[in-house]
């Protein structure tokens, strides 16, 4: 919705709970201006946060439209003035199509595939109950909306081959602020000061990936391990940088030495990409396009990638990125390391590519403008 409000339209976005630190303050209703014409209402509620505890244990927001129906203040009078409804993601969509106004579209922004995000749940309690709801969900948000947005063509044909859409399905990959666009900077003060922070001698190679704590990202991060620990073993002077909170999920096992887990960073974010050479993207489960490529892409550092963690993207083998299957990573990163002026290259092709395509500002105009011509002014 970023630039709606260029386009003069008002844009409120209803947030439904919220983080701990929110509620400190005990003020339970509160909105944010996020830009001129862009408010976000945040209806902090503690019925909104114990009814979305399951989350903790890897389950999907499936009481989200219950607690609503509970407490939803202010929502109702939104969705009945509004001219167009976005709703991401299927867990809201039960309470938002049984209360929208009939006259005002209703549209669905998928972010994922959903059965196929939570269709291998390895959770001990109601895995089975858990894949047929989330089936369910997903379902009448596809059918019983009026258009529904997707990040990637493939997630598209997904739908249409396995739902009867309601309305058109629109693509809009996802993107990287304009504002994130720049050139790499190994050589910087803050950069220096990152590699200094774990101990990462300056002519080491450093490798990032990049990702939270979620099942496809846990697996991604377990084969960063193990090229790690292959290429120790080869006597290389390769070291890896696992930044987000993706490392928790490694805390108490046996990292090789070569391996460095962040955690989450807030200091110095910007900087740790700065102090790579190369990110990785080894990402082989997970639904929609890669957002973690296209923020590598923006900061011009040249990426190794599986097949799919490159799906959706136009980015070109040897031009814009190195793609491989996860067995020949190690002679990839080898090839990069060994040759700056391919690093270099590619680091900057990646760079305008997504200042040309997968930006967060141009998928949101598309959105617009495709959403004005199949439903008029709103």
């Amino acid at each position: 919705m970023k630039e709606f409000p260029e386009f003069g339209d008002s844009v409120v976005r209803y947030c439904q709970g919220g983080s701990p630190a929110m509620y400190r303050s005990l003020d339970l209703r509160r909105w944010v201006t996020i830009a001129d014409g862009y408010e976000e209402r945040r209806h902090l509620h503690p019925l909104h946060e114990i009814l979305k505890a399951p989350m903790l244990l890897g389950y999907p927001n499936l009481l989200a439209s219950g607690s609503l129906r509970a407490v939803s203040d202010g929502l109702d009078e939104f969705l009945s003035n509004a001219d167009i409804v976005v709703v991401r993601e299927p867990w809201q969509m039960v309470y938002v199509l049984d209360h929208a106004d009939p006259d005002a579209p209703v549209v669905y922004s998928s972010h994922n595939v959903e059965t196929e995000r939570f269709g291998d749940i390895e959770q001990p309690l109601f895995s089975e109950q858990v894949r047929k709801r989330v089936a369910a969900l997903e379902r009448r948000a596809v059918e019983e909306t009026d258009a529904v947005i997707c990040t990637s063509d493939r997630d598209a044909d997904v739908y249409r081959d396995q739902y009867n859409p309601g309305g058109p399905v629109i693509t809009a990959p996802n993107g990287a602020y304009e504002e994130d666009l720049r050139e790499h900077r190994p050589d910087s003060d803050d950069a220096n000061r990152v590699r200094q922070r774990y101990g990462i001698p300056t002519d080491a190679t450093v490798s990032l990936f990049m990702g939270s704590n979620y099942r496809p990202n846990v697996e991604a991060a377990e084969i960063v391990v193990d090229v790690a620990r292959d290429l120790e073993e080869r006597d290389h002077d390769f070291r890896f940088l696992i930044l987000g909170d993706v490392g928790n999920a490694l805390d108490g096992r046996s990292l090789p030495s070569n391996v460095t887990t962040t955690g989450y960073v807030t200091e110095d974010f910007e900087a740790h990409f700065d102090a790579a050479d190369i990110a990785l993207n080894p990402m082989v489960s997970g639904g929609g396009t890669n957002i973690k490529l296209i923020e590598y892409f923006a900061r011009s550092l040249p990426v190794v990638s599986t097949p799919f963690g490159a799906r959706g993207l136009d980015g070109g083998d040897e031009t814009h990125l190195l793609v491989s299957d996860v067995a020949e990573i190690p002679e990839r990163l080898e090839k990069l390391r060994t040759d700056s002026k391919i690093r270099r290259r590619i680091g900057n092709n990646a760079r305008l590519l997504a200042a040309e395509r997968y930006t967060w500002e141009s998928s949101s105009q598309h959105v617009r403008e495709t959403l004005y011509e199949l439903f008029g002014p709103f």
